[in-house]
């Protein structure tokens, strides 16, 4: 029990270093609802209007919006796809450090 206490606690230990070592102040979330995904980029809590996001694996004609933020820090894609895809979201934080989030889309119904 002791060991284990120990091993838990240089986890947590080791898990807070490295995340505060690479810690970005930007933020994203992806919402998913059966065919669409919204990304949004916050800094500091507050969304980035104009922010740069590539979007990967749903084909381009499918992109509802740009690869840009809207002024709310949105981006949204549709699968009008008959077929269910993968799509990547990457938002590169202010160090070019690239932040990555994925959802796989239903097919449009």
């Amino acid at each position: 029990m002791k060991r284990l206490a120990t091993a838990l606690a240089l986890t947590a230990l080791t898990t807070t270093f490295a995340t505060s070592a690479f810690a970005s102040d930007i933020k994203v979330q992806v919402f998913s609802v059966d065919n669409k995904a919204t990304l949004t980029v916050t800094k500091d809590g507050q969304p980035l209007a104009n922010y740069p996001v590539e979007i990967q694996g749903i084909n381009a004609m499918t992109n509802t919006g740009s690869n840009v933020t809207s002024v709310n820090g949105s981006v949204t894609v549709t699968n009008y796809s008959n077929q269910p895809e993968s799509v990547k979201f990457i938002v590169n934080d202010e160090k070019g450090q690239p932040i990555v989030a994925r959802r796989f889309l239903g097919r449009d119904s």
